[in-house]
C-alpha cells in the first residue's frame, strides 16, 4: 500500500502517470463544499500576516472557539492540527499504560509508544459491527492511566452509543484514568459531542479538528477542550508558535460561520444517504452506516481484496482508502469520502466496473 493516510495525490500521480488535478480523491475525508468564503477572502488578503510572529498563545482564536462552545478560553489549547495534540498529550502526562480500541486512528498508538507508554488494545469485532462495548474496557481501566476514544470512529464512521460512552467516562473518572475523546468528525453529528463534559469535569479531554469539516487540510489546525489544569499541563510541554498567524485568523472565521456549518451538514447528510443507497445496490460490496462524511465499504465478493480494488480504481484516477493499515481490518475494507454528486457517480460507475471484473 502506498500510504497509511489518505490524500497522497503526488505519489499516485507519479505511480500511475496521472495528472494530480485529474485524480478524484475519496481517500481523505474533507468537506466536499470546500472551505467557507471567509477563508478564501483571508487567503487573498493574508500576505500582511506573514511579516509578524503569530500570537504564541492563540488568544483571539481561543476566545472565538470558546464563544462557539460556551466555555472559557482557558479550557482550550490550539495545535497544528489535532495530530500535534495527539502526540503532545502522552509527552505531557507520561502515562505508563494506555487503552486503545482497534480499528481506529493509528496515530494514538504511535504517539503513545513514542512517549514510552505501553499500549493495550481492545479489538472491535466485525461480527458486532465494530461497536464499542463498555464491559471489557471497564475491566481493564484499573490497570491503565489513559484511555483513547474516537467518536465518530475512523474508519467505521460509527458513533458510540451514549450510554456506553457515559459508562466509560464514569468508570474512568472512578479509576483516575485520563480520557481523550477524539471528535475530529463530530461536527457532522454535533449533538454527540462531549466537550461539555470536558469543560465541567476533571479527567476528560476532547480533541477537535478544523481541517475536515471546514475543508482546510493544508492549513493544519485543531484544538483541545479540557479542564484548565490539564490544559495548563499541556501548555507547559507545547512547543511555541506551532499555529501560524494565517491559521489563527482562518480558525476565527470558521468558528463564526454558522451558515456554512448548517449548509455543510444538510449537504453531507443528503449526499451520504444517496451514496449509501447506491452502494447497497452494487453486487459484491456492502456499505456500513456512518455518521461522518465517509463510508466504510466491505468487499463481499470472494477472491477480491481491498488492495486489488484500490489498484484498479487508482488506475482510473480514483483514489480511495485501503483499510489494511487499520489494525484488525484485514484486506476486505475500503473507506470512501462523501463528495459532490458528479464525483460520487464516477466512483459508483468505477466500482461497478471494477467489482464486476471477474
Amino acid at each position: 500500500m502506498i500510504q497509511e493516510h489518505g490524500g497522497n495525490l503526488r505519489e499516485i500521480s507519479r505511480r500511475y502517470h496521472i495528472a494530480e488535478d485529474a485524480i478524484i480523491d475519496f481517500s481523505s475525508s474533507i468537506n466536499p463544499l470546500g472551505c467557507p468564503s471567509g477563508v478564501r477572502l483571508l487567503l487573498r488578503k493574508g500576505a500582511a500576516l506573514l511579516s509578524s510572529y503569530p500570537d504564541i498563545h492563540c488568544n483571539e482564536l481561543r476566545e472565538a472557539l470558546a464563544a462557539s462552545l460556551r466555555c472559557a478560553p482557558r479550557n482550550i489549547i490550539a495545535g497544528n492540527g489535532s495530530t500535534e495534540l495527539i502526540y503532545l498529550i502522552p509527552r505531557a502526562f507520561k502515562p505508563r499504560r494506555a487503552l486503545v480500541f482497534t480499528p481506529s486512528f493509528s496515530e494514538y498508538e504511535r504517539g503513545l509508544r513514542e512517549a514510552g507508554c505501553a499500549v493495550q488494545t481492545i479489538p472491535l469485532q466485525e461480527g458486532d459491527g465494530f461497536r464499542v462495548r463498555a464491559e471489557q474496557a471497564i475491566a481493564l481501566l484499573p490497570r491503565v492511566d489513559m484511555l483513547f476514544l474516537c467518536n465518530p470512529n475512523n474508519p467505521t464512521g460509527a458513533l458510540m452509543e451514549p450510554d456506553v460512552l457515559g459508562a466509560l467516562l464514569a468508570a474512568a473518572k472512578k479509576n483516575g484514568v485520563l480520557v481523550v475523546v477524539d471528535e475530529a468528525f463530530v461536527d457532522f453529528a454535533p449533538r454527540h459531542s462531549v466537550a461539555g463534559k470536558a469543560v465541567s469535569g476533571r479527567t476528560v479531554m476532547v480533541l477537535r479538528s478544523m481541517t475536515k469539516f471546514f475543508g482546510i487540510p493544508g492549513i493544519r489546525l485543531g484544538y483541545l477542550v479540557g479542564p484548565p489544569p490539564l490544559v495548563a499541563q499541556l501548555n507547559r510541554h507545547k512547543e511555541p508558535w506551532t499555529v501560524n498567524a494565517l491559521a489563527q485568523k482562518i480558525g476565527i472565521a470558521c468558528a463564526a460561520d454558522r451558515t456554512f456549518a448548517a449548509e455543510t451538514r444538510r449537504f453531507v447528510d443528503a449526499e451520504r444517504d444517496y451514496l449509501f443507497s447506491q452502494l447497497q445496490s452494487l453486487s459484491g460490496l456492502q456499505p456500513w452506516p456512518s455518521s461522518a462524511n465517509y463510508l466504510l465499504l466491505q468487499i463481499t465478493r470472494s477472491g477480491l481484496s481491498s488492495g486489488a480494488v484500490y489498484e484498479q480504481l487508482a488506475r482510473r484516477g480514483i483514489l480511495v482508502r485501503d483499510c489494511r493499515s487499520f489494525t484488525g481490518m484485514g484486506n476486505r475494507f475500503l473507506r470512501v469520502a462523501v463528495k459532490r454528486r458528479r464525483d460520487n457517480r464516477r466512483l459508483l460507475a468505477a466500482l461497478q466496473h471494477v467489482v464486476g471484473e471477474r
